[in-house]
């Protein structure tokens, strides 16, 4: 989650929802998965309130958030995309057990056919517990590992989770949580920091490293570090200080 709110021009003016024949989009569908050293599967839905329920899908997104979301990046600046995520989060709204079932048949599918490791993303454009719902209900591969992004000062961090599989979530910084995100450098974590154009080689003293080199990059390093990401779509924009100028 690298941030995870935005406005759209695609609403969900219908509570219905269609099944989908697949949930999870390959890495290679994404500029940044694309350059993953593992493969990879990634889950989009509509961040924040998007949805006909209201539900947040992204309680600590900030205002700053809002304006630099990725949902408006890449291929998520059309229409269709964005219509397609919230049909998403309308079917895992409406029947989260069929749903996430769904996600753990595509997942080990995969899985069976992937020689290595299968990194796992469920918050492409959200932050709820989507992966440790599946595995406390649903059988998952040995070869997977998840990696997140996350707002919620809880979830940052290098787990196993009880099912054995490893789970790295990195917290992101905004302009709303920095104490939080030092917090965690302090305890030895991961930090995402979006900057406006170059980025620098420390950050409040910890080694940025280039988050834009690959997606998968937090299952490969140790913290405390920062992986530096460059603003995109309406980032570009952003004035709130979610951006690092």
């Amino acid at each position: 989650m690298e941030c995870t709110t935005a406005t759209t021009t695609a609403t969900a003016t219908a509570k219905q929802y269609k099944e989908v024949k697949n949930l999870l989009s390959k890495g290679d569908s994404n500029a940044k998965t694309a350059k993953n050293e593992r493969s990879t599967l990634i889950l989009y839905l509509s961040p924040a309130k998007q949805n006909s329920k209201g539900i947040n899908l992204c309680p600590k997104a900030s205002n700053g958030c809002l304006m630099a979301c990725l949902y408006t990046a890449g291929h998520g600046k059309f229409n269709s995309v964005q219509l397609a995520r919230i049909n998403r989060t309308e079917y895992y709204l409406a029947d989260r057990f069929k749903f996430l079932e769904q996600t753990a048949n595509e997942i080990n599918k995969t899985a069976k056919k992937t020689k290595g490791e299968l990194a796992v993303r469920l918050n492409g454009t959200s932050d709820v517990k989507l992966v440790e719902q599946l595995v406390s209900m649903y059988e998952i591969a040995e070869n997977v590992v998840f990696y997140d992004y996350t707002k919620i000062p809880q979830k940052a961090g290098t787990k196993f989770l009880p099912s054995l599989h490893k789970y790295v979530v990195c917290f992101s910084r905004a302009e709303d949580n920095e104490a939080d995100a030092l917090k965690v450098l302090e305890n030895g974590g991961i930090v995402s920091a979006v900057f406006v154009d170059k980025l620098p080689e420390y950050w409040n003293g910890y080694r940025v490293l280039d988050g834009d080199s690959r997606d998968d990059l937090m299952l490969d390093v140790e913290g405390p570090c920062v992986l530096g990401l460059k603003a995109k779509g309406d980032g570009r924009k952003d004035t709130s200080g979610f951006v690092i100028r």
